[in-house]
């Protein structure tokens, strides 16, 4: 079995790609991205694969990346697949952004995925990290510092998004493969060069330690990794005992008595949430998790995490949305507030089944406004006689401040039904057995 072959094989057995599948494919032109869509192109009949090749020119390397952009341009004509191409200089980037070149270049990359992905509908995005990437990552992240988890190397999926078919096949054989049977590529120079990290352990450290200790050094780290998943897999937590609507519950998490298992649930939201874990980082939500009060703790350079009462949340600058404004609904509808999706339907039910839903007495047709607090605003909540003021309620429930004008708040004739998810009101609670009108919030993007 050739590895072509062998890579057929583990899509199958582990359902990495599924019939009529659109796949965006990163394509730099090198032999790891050639390769990958060798395979493509091998199962495109069978599984009725849409492929897009998806290619930046980092405008990096002059000559060199004009030379790389063709290429890949020229092998979509050759395939009649559609590429997809972006020109942004990383340097440029790095200096605005004040960050590494590799920071900003993966910046550039998977925003470009994003992008073409929405573009074209696609299902999966296919990326050509091999098992030398996967070894590289490994030592970086072992010298770095990190976790168990950080330890796993790079998995074959992620965020049911990301798939790594090539994963498992080392770069000498990917090169062998497409040597023997004539297959052309292209080569980045910067690769050859030790001026990051990364590149100084996969031509400096790896062939240090083969020459000088163990020439099958990669083959016993490779045997390693699958090793740590399985352990990995065996001590897996309840996540969702700890973390909720992508909010990590600080009490919860105290009450686990093993501090292992507190940093793989802590290892596990900050990966969730797209954010590399170190060990340092861990130790710094644990530091704060104890600690009394208002918290924050810097991630990386858009992200803060920040601990108030017992939730723990992460703000992301980069990525926060604006400031949503008022939104109209008429019932039967559904709508996106910010982070959130609002849905007003008629139902046969007669009482509500948890706080993001209100079986409410409103009537198809009736026209709601959904908005963000304001001041003054007033609500009568079950169970009182008088009308509270908002702000007071949200306080009392110990909603975190930068959450508090993020949370819908549902409007019908000026008065206020459901402050969603907090307080709904007296005024609007159904009475009937069926057919109500209910209303149900959750947010976009969730654990």
């Amino acid at each position: 079995m050739d590895i072509l072959e062998k890579v057929i094989k583990k899509i199958k057995e582990k359902n990495l790609i599924e019939k009529n599948d659109r796949i965006v494919a990163g394509c730099s032109g090198g032999p790891d991205s050639i390769f990958l869509l060798e395979v493509l192109l091998k199962i495109k009949e069978e599984y009725n694969l849409e492929i897009f090749p998806v290619h930046i020119n980092h405008l990096f390397r002059g000559e060199e990346a004009e030379r790389d952009e063709n290429f890949v341009r020229e092998l979509g004509k050759k395939y009649n697949l559609s590429v997809f191409v972006k020109r942004k200089s990383m340097e440029q980037m790095a200096k605005e952004e004040k960050i590494t070149l590799e920071e900003a270049g993966r910046e550039i990359r998977y925003s470009f995925f994003d992008e073409v992905m929405e573009k074209v509908r696609g299902t999966k995005i296919a990326l050509a990290h091999n098992l030398d990437d996967q070894i590289e990552t490994f030592l970086f992240r072992l010298i770095r510092g990190t976790s168990l988890e950080g330890l796993e190397g790079i998995n074959d999926t992620r965020d049911n998004k990301y798939i790594r078919p090539i994963n498992e096949v080392y770069k000498k054989d990917i090169m062998d493969y497409l040597d023997k049977n004539n297959i052309p590529y292209v080569i980045d120079s910067t690769n050859l060069e030790n001026d990051y990290t990364r590149n100084s352990i996969r031509l400096d450290l790896i062939p240090f330690i083969e020459n000088k200790y163990n020439p099958k050094f990669k083959e016993k780290i490779g045997n390693l990794l699958k090793e740590i998943r399985e352990v990995n897999e065996i001590i897996e937590p309840c996540y969702s005992k700890y973390i909720s609507d992508n909010i990590l519950k600080a009490e919860e998490l105290k009450k686990e008595k093993s501090d292992y298992i507190k940093g793989k649930i802590i290892n596990f939201y900050l990966n969730s949430n797209g954010i590399e874990t170190t060990r340092r980082k861990i130790e710094g939500v644990l530091k704060i998790l104890f600690s009394g009060g208002s918290k924050k703790i810097k991630l990386d350079k858009d992200c803060t995490l920040v601990k108030e009462y017992d939730k723990i949340f992460i703000v992301d600058s980069k990525i926060q949305k604006k400031e949503a404004g008022e939104v109209k609904m008429i019932i039967p509808d559904e709508k996106e507030f910010g982070d959130y999706v609002v849905s007003a339907l008629k139902e046969n039910k007669k009482r509500d089944e948890s706080s993001y839903e209100f079986v409410t007495n409103l009537k198809e047709g009736d026209e709601l406004f959904i908005r963000k607090r304001a001041e003054g605003d007033k609500i009568l909540p079950i169970g009182m006689d008088n009308y509270k003021k908002l702000k007071d309620i949200m306080i009392n429930s110990k909603i975190p401040k930068e959450e508090r004008d993020k949370i819908p708040v549902i409007v019908f004739k000026d008065e206020i039904v459901w402050a969603a998810g907090v307080r709904k009101s007296k005024k609007f609670i159904s009475e009937k057995e069926n057919e109500n009108i209910v209303l149900r919030i959750r947010r976009k993007y969730s654990v």
